[in-house]
Parts: C-alpha cells; sequence; structure tokens
C-alpha cells in the first residue's frame, strides 16, 4: 500500500490550520469569563428562559439584563454537561480551526497561492491569539470568517452569498459583534460597485436582507442599542482594560501596530493603483483596532483577505511609470501590424 507524500501546498495549509490549534491547546481553558457563562447557559438550559435581571451581582441586584451572549452561553454549557472541560476544549478547537480555515479559503479564493495565503493566515493567528480565549466572542470571530470566505467566493458562487443572513443571525445571537456582518456585505458591495461588478445588486440585496436577519432574535432592535451603548458607554471604555483604546504599552497593542505599519508599507510600495473599497476597508478596521484593544482581533481577522487582494494583484490598474505612457502608443501601433 502506498501511503501518499504531503506536497508542499497541503503542507502549509495544515500549518495554517494546526498552528492556531496547536497554540489554543497549549494555552488551555481560563475560566476567568467562561465559568460565567457557563452559569448562565445552565440557567437558560434549565428554566427555558433567557434571564432579563440580575440576580448574581450584589451591587446590582434587580438590574435588568441585556444577555446577547444567550446562545453561546447555551451551546458552552450543553457542551460542558455533555462531554465536560475535555469537550469544551474540542469545541474551542473547532471555533479556532473553523476561523482560520476560512480565512486561508477566502486568502485563495482571491487569486494568492497557498504559501502566502496560509502565511496570512498564520500572521492573523499571531496578531489575534490574546482574544481566543472560549468565550461568545470566539463563536462570533468564527461567525466573521465564514462571512469573509462566502464574500470573498462570490464570484465564483453567487448563489452561496445567500448564506450571508443566515449567519448574522446565529451571529446576532451569540455576541454583540453582529454588526459587522452587514458592515463586511457593505464593503463587498462597494467594492463590486468600483469594479461595476454585475453581481452588485446581488450584493446590496443581501446586505439589505441581512440588517434585517439582524432584528431575528430574542430582543428585536434591542440587540442594536446595546451593541452602540456597550462600545461607547464611558464606564466600560475607562475602567474595563480590554475596551480602553490600544497602546504599545501591550502585546497587543505592540503586534496590532506593527500589522498595522506593514499593511501602510504594502500599500505605499504598491505599483498599482490600490482601489477605494480597499482602503476604505482598511481604515474602517484600523480604527477599530485602534479604538479598544478588544478591536485587535477583528483587524486581524478582517486585512488577511484585503491583503491577498493586494499582493494577488486584483482589482486594480498598474500605475505607468515615467515615459511608459509615450512608449504605449508605438507598441500597439506595432502590435496591430504584426496582427494584420
Amino acid at each position: 500500500m502506498t501511503v501518499p507524500r504531503m506536497t508542499l501546498p497541503s503542507l502549509w495549509a495544515t500549518l495554517a490550520i494546526a498552528l492556531p490549534v496547536l497554540g489554543t491547546l497549549i494555552a488551555g481553558l481560563s475560566a476567568v469569563d467562561l465559568a460565567y457563562h457557563l452559569r448562565a447557559g445552565a440557567d437558560i438550559l434549565g428554566t427555558g428562559r433567557i434571564p432579563t435581571l440580575d440576580t448574581w451581582t450584589f451591587t446590582a441586584a434587580g438590574s435588568s439584563w441585556h444577555d446577547a451572549q444567550w446562545g453561546a452561553q447555551a451551546v458552552f454549557a450543553w457542551v460542558y454537561q455533555v462531554a465536560g472541560w475535555t469537550g469544551l476544549a474540542l469545541l474551542r478547537s473547532v471555533l479556532v480551526a473553523t476561523t482560520f480555515l476560512c480565512l486561508l479559503l477566502a486568502c485563495r479564493a482571491r487569486g494568492l497561492d497557498m504559501r502566502r495565503a496560509a502565511l496570512l493566515a498564520i500572521a492573523a493567528f499571531i496578531v489575534s491569539a490574546a482574544a481566543l480565549a472560549l468565550r461568545p466572542q470566539l463563536v462570533g470571530m468564527a461567525l466573521f470568517g465564514i462571512l469573509v470566505f462566502l464574500l470573498a467566493d462570490r464570484g465564483a458562487h453567487p448563489g452561496r452569498l445567500w448564506l450571508a443572513p443566515i449567519v448574522v443571525i446565529a451571529w446576532a445571537n451569540v455576541h454583540g459583534s453582529f454588526f459587522l456582518g452587514p458592515v463586511l456585505i457593505g464593503l463587498a458591495w462597494l467594492e463590486d460597485l468600483d469594479r461595476r461588478s454585475p453581481g452588485a445588486r446581488r450584493t446590496l440585496a443581501v446586505a439589505v436582507v441581512a440588517l434585517v436577519a439582524a432584528l431575528v432574535n430574542p430582543f428585536g432592535l434591542e440587540v442594536w442599542r446595546y451593541a452602540i451603548g456597550l462600545t461607547t458607554n464611558t464606564f466600560v471604555t475607562s475602567r474595563i482594560t480590554e475596551w480602553q483604546p490600544t497602546s504599545l504599552r501591550s502585546v497587543d497593542g505592540i503586534l496590532f501596530f506593527a500589522s498595522a505599519a506593514l499593511v501602510f508599507v504594502l500599500i505605499a510600495r504598491r505599483r498599482a493603483v490600490v482601489p477605494w473599497p480597499a482602503l476604505v476597508a482598511v481604515g474602517l478596521f484600523a480604527a477599530i483596532g485602534t479604538y479598544a484593544i478588544r478591536g485587535v482581533a477583528w483587524w486581524s481577522l478582517g486585512m488577511p483577505v484585503v491583503v491577498a487582494e493586494l499582493l494577488s494583484g486584483g482589482g486594480a490598474s498598474e500605475r505607468p511609470a515615467a515615459g511608459e505612457v509615450a512608449e504605449e502608443q508605438p507598441a500597439a501601433g506595432a502590435a496591430r501590424r504584426d496582427r494584420a
């Protein structure tokens, strides 16, 4: 029996997924936030209701509680009841693998070779490593990755784009970062407009449906008020470390600003004209990453597909060097004479 040999592209693909999974397994599970979510999930499964009042915090007992993470909490609690901490570790591995597999596939869909696509996925893991604890945000990151792939692959499989609103529905019931779903689709629509793509109307329609889909949750429009209110609450942004502005005083901040500098250098040194939707995406995710340490994760997941597009040369025309414009017309005339 002949054992199939692993090719170099297969090795790169394996590394892009195995390294993040191995890294999270080595790090182990932290119970700081997880224990809280397990308790909330157990209450949801036990009572069949989503808690609306805080009965756990003695300084805020009886206060209203908008539990936007209820879906993730219920899943965590169910997995824990069935398979214990081992099951939770496996769940975390699946979520991490899904996230970076989708990033890898998205970069490939943008025309990048396997080696460079894998390197971008690994770079995303390094920058986002601190955000890969098992909590509702990790579920949101996996859904973010799935949506990035669907959007990157919409040219080859346009029909799959209609799965995006379903992703947003799930997202709106597990984490407050769900608003990034419609944002991603909106950025894709801008890209279609810039390219004058015939699929622009479809992408816009999907974006509108996704906005409506985000309302499919137990709280309706309140999830939007929660997402906006949390990120703008001065008490939260001044007292909670991960909601404070990103700075060079933390490892996360150093990785963020270093990666941002590399992206900006790539844009500045590129001979081709960078499409304006790509610049909008870079600016938007850079702002999210700068606004709060917690936003660094979204920068790291949003940039690989943009960088892949720049590296593959898609969606842009070359800037002519000095003298090339003058030489272009005689060369074109000679080419026409050769074909005559």
